[in-house]
């Protein structure tokens, strides 16, 4: 075996094989253009199968190389044809360098729009995929390598709105929001990073704080357990888990319920709430943040304050507080939660809504209102 080795590593170094192979070739380049590109698709689709693919850089090269190669090659050939196929051949190939000269420069402004840079975030190198046109997002894929990156985006970044790179024009953004995925795609984690400028525009500092979207209140915002866990809310934050529990039922209609956080993936939980706060069984939970949480008792706001209906948490549910609403109108004893409280540019929203009659008395409706807070969710006043 190591004799047969030998001798194919010596005929390998022999000048002469490689002039044999220079020569076939030259005289075959339609040929071996063809293996080159069933290999390279080959390799490539080997590639995906775990998840991996080339570079944009490296793709768009093989490309134009193993382009430019089929054209000498099909001109080769074709010159060894009869002469109706010569002809035939020839005009073919000329046609297709004409299309592609013709709309090469479509082709490069569409790579332009998808620009790759090499970057670090959180300490961790990634290959980041710029989209900019009326708005600049950036994906993030594992990088493996000058000529290798992932296929699964695994932090997507938001700059708003505009046409220009955040990496050649660093200067531009106000803020970006990134959100984190984990291998199957599922929202683990979002942050919300803004930006200290000087009067130069300069970026001198940057302020990151975890938060979500303004999203339409679904189902899966919230989940309720099995009963086994007493449980109604649920949220993952990068390796830590937050939890909305029952602790108890009071009367009726009535529950206790309590902060719990896991630090280990789930396996263990640890109370964090100083004092259960009373609630309906109809609760509803959302936290926008490690610190930031919500438990909203029926869904309904009495404006008399009777009772507490929002109560809101600021330090990871230790503590709760039961919030404000400075709100009165005649004849309406309550209002409806419609949302969940959400942040949007920085400022918490409370979507609601009240039954009321319409201005021309022809009967009633429901008002849309909205509600912000400058005070972390402690007082409410409606939006102007």
């Amino acid at each position: 075996m190591n004799k047969f080795m030998n001798d194919i590593k010596q005929k390998l170094l022999k000048k002469e094989t490689w002039k044999k192979f220079a020569s076939k070739l030259k005289q075959n380049i339609l040929k071996y253009d063809l293996i080159v590109i069933g290999l390279f698709l080959l390799l490539s689709f080997i590639l995906y199968l775990i998840n991996i693919r080339f570079r944009l850089w490296f793709i768009i090269t093989v490309v134009v190389i193993l382009g430019v190669a089929f054209i000498i090659g099909f001109i080769q050939w074709a010159l060894r044809q009869s002469t109706i196929m010569k002809l035939v051949s020839i005009f073919t190939a000329a046609f297709f360098t004409m299309f592609c000269l013709l709309f090469s420069k479509y082709i490069v402004m569409i790579f332009q729009f998808l620009p790759e840079h090499v970057t670090n975030l959180d300490g961790k190198k990634y290959v980041a995929v710029v989209k900019s046109f009326k708005n600049v997002d950036v994906s993030y894929y594992n990088y493996y390598g000058p000529l290798l990156m992932g296929t699964k985006e695994k932090v997507h970044g938001n700059f708003g709105n505009g046409g220009y790179d955040p990496f050649e024009n660093p200067d531009t953004p106000n803020s970006v929001k990134y959100t984190y995925y984990d291998n199957k795609g599922n929202v683990i984690n979002e942050k919300t990073v803004d930006f200290a400028k000087d009067k130069n525009g300069k970026i001198v500092d940057k302020d990151e704080h975890e938060s979500y979207d303004d999203t339409e209140f679904k189902e899966e915002d919230y989940y309720v357990l099995p009963e086994d866990l007493e449980s109604i809310y649920e949220k993952k934050f990068g390796k830590e888990i937050i939890r909305v529990s029952i602790t108890g039922y009071v009367l009726a209609q009535r529950m206790g319920v309590s902060v719990l956080k896991s630090t280990d993936g789930g396996k263990t939980f640890d109370y964090v709430t100083d004092e259960d706060i009373i609630v309906s069984r109809e609760a509803k939970a959302k936290f926008l943040n490690k610190k930031q949480g919500f438990v909203i008792s029926t869904g309904n706001i009495w404006l008399d304050g009777h009772s507490n209906d929002v109560y809101i948490t600021n330090d990871g549910g230790k503590t709760f507080t039961p919030a404000k609403f400075n709100y009165t109108h005649e004849g309406i004893q309550f209002i409806t939660v419609e949302k969940l409280p959400y942040l949007k540019n920085n400022t918490l929203h409370l979507k609601c809504s009240m039954y009321a009659s319409k201005s021309d008395g022809t009967g009633y409706e429901d008002i849309p209102l909205d509600f912000i807070s400058t005070d972390d969710g402690l007082t409410w006043n409606l939006s102007e």
